[in-house]
């Protein structure tokens, strides 16, 4: 079995959504982060990091019932700042790392699943796998651990400016519905994913 790490990120405001912590909107009477992890952990993971910013306080206490978790204390700097610090917080030896979003509530063990057939591919320079839905970049993205480190060396660089940076190191693959493109940013979002705002 390969060596399987996740990053989730979960420090984003939710302006958009009225100020609100997408890790606790509520699919099946579950919150997002919960449902997440708990779709997640069926991997077998070596290692679980749950960056979080906005919110935090509310955040952690879902967030440590499966993973460590580590406080983008600037989240206002964007979600690349978050990328960055759940790559620093790496500690295990992990082989692939999956860099995830918590509101992506389509994303399932299934599409995890589906995205680790892949390592396979990842050969010669190929150090890196984009899911992509009709021409759309998606995530949760793959990273080998040789990656990983390209990132970490320059400093403040991020992964999606990593990717942009090495295009002959990325497979963009298609795949066959949009959970992967799925986010949620807006009420409409909200209406589509049939969630629901938690008045706790």
């Amino acid at each position: 079995m390969p060596k399987i790490a996740i990053v989730l990120l979960a420090a984003g405001q939710g302006s958009r959504l009225g100020g609100y912590p997408k890790g606790l909107l509520i699919k099946d009477g579950i919150p997002l982060i919960s449902r997440f992890w708990s779709e997640a952990s069926q991997l077998e993971l070596c290692e679980a990091i749950t960056v979080l910013g906005f919110y935090a306080d509310r955040l952690k206490p879902l967030a440590e019932q499966y993973s460590k978790t580590v406080i983008n204390h600037h989240p206002e700097l964007g979600q690349s700042s978050s990328v960055r610090i759940g790559l620093e917080a790496l500690q295990s030896d992990y082989e692939y790392l999956l860099i995830s979003l918590v509101d992506q509530p389509q994303i399932t063990v299934s599409e995890l699943q589906a995205l680790m057939i892949h390592t396979k591919r990842l050969r010669g320079q190929i150090s890196a796998i984009v899911p992509c839905y009709q021409g759309r970049r998606g995530n949760p993205v793959l990273l080998t651990r040789s990656a990983v480190e390209a990132v970490l060396v320059t400093p403040h660089q991020g992964c999606r400016e990593w990717l942009d940076h090495n295009p002959d190191h990325v497979l963009f693959i298609d795949m066959p519905h949009e959970s992967y493109i799925r986010d949620v940013d807006t009420m409409t979002d909200l209406e589509y994913e049939n969630l629901s705002m938690s008045h706790s």
